[in-house]
């Protein structure tokens, strides 16, 4: 297995995915939110580029079956029922209906994925269990963090770099690039301290000065969910029923508080 990774999305523009299964990753929030709608029933996320383009989608689809769900600067879009936060994604919202979502770097990083084979979303509240579908697929895999306006982003570098670790064996030859392995020996340096990179990173303080601590709570907690979004085409949605996934303290040594 070779194991490649784009630090931002528009970074992963420019890399071949093709025959590649792709795992996207922005903590702060957008796949922290989509996993967490999913977590809550949601049957399905579309995501978009535009604004514009969320309003057209969702005025093609029956009503009341869909609500649209995103941010820019980090704050609730006009006329959305939904913003960016994972707290907002409940069963009372979402459950049995389409998120339309749009988001400033998370879903143009899915929307930079869609040519490769297979396409999850994760974050670190399903690591683990992305992770385990990524191994049981045995094919090369592209991590691609969204990063924060077209730079790296450090949470997301961590889980991706948590993501690649589950992923090595002992004994088991993986082929990683320097994306990767830097990726691999950030998270490696700083095992036990999710919270901290979240809470310290600039996408992080960024977040809580605009009153969404609460959020960077909620995103640092590991492996809290089993279900793995996956790029069907049209939309992620789940196609299989997740089981529960291994402790976070024992794979990893962190402590993961659950919700």
């Amino acid at each position: 297995m070779n194991i490649d990774l784009a630090v931002t999305w528009t970074e992963a523009q420019h890399v071949d995915l093709t025959g590649r299964a792709v795992v996207v990753i922005d903590v702060l929030r957008a796949t922290s939110t989509i996993v967490a709608a999913f977590h809550s029933g949601a049957r399905a996320v579309i995501p978009v580029d535009t604004v514009e383009a969320a309003r057209a989608m969702a005025s093609r689809l029956e009503r009341g079956s869909a609500v649209l769900g995103g941010e820019r600067e980090g704050l609730q879009i006009d006329g959305f029922q939904l913003g960016n936060s994972p707290l907002d994604y409940t069963p009372e919202a979402v459950a049995g209906k389409t998120v339309i979502l749009t988001t400033t770097n998370g879903t143009r990083a899915l929307l930079a994925a869609r040519k490769a084979d297979h396409v999850v979303a994760a974050s670190l509240a399903n690591v683990s269990a992305a992770a385990e579908r990524l191994h049981n697929r045995d094919q090369d895999v592209t991590v691609i963090c969204a990063g924060t306006e077209g730079r790296l982003s450090l949470d997301d570098l961590h889980c991706g770099g948590m993501l690649i670790s589950r992923l090595l064996e002992p004994g088991v030859v993986r082929e990683l690039s320097d994306g990767a392995r830097a990726a691999t020996e950030w998270f490696v340096s700083n095992a036990g301290n999710a919270e901290h990179v979240l809470r310290s990173c600039f996408h992080g303080q960024r977040l809580a000065a605009l009153g969404f601590a609460q959020d960077i709570a909620f995103c640092f907690q590991i492996d809290t969910t089993a279900v793995v979004p996956v790029w069907n085409g049209h939309a992620l949605v789940l196609d299989e029923v997740p089981r529960a996934p291994a402790s976070a303290q024992e794979a990893t040594g962190e402590g993961a508080d659950r919700v």
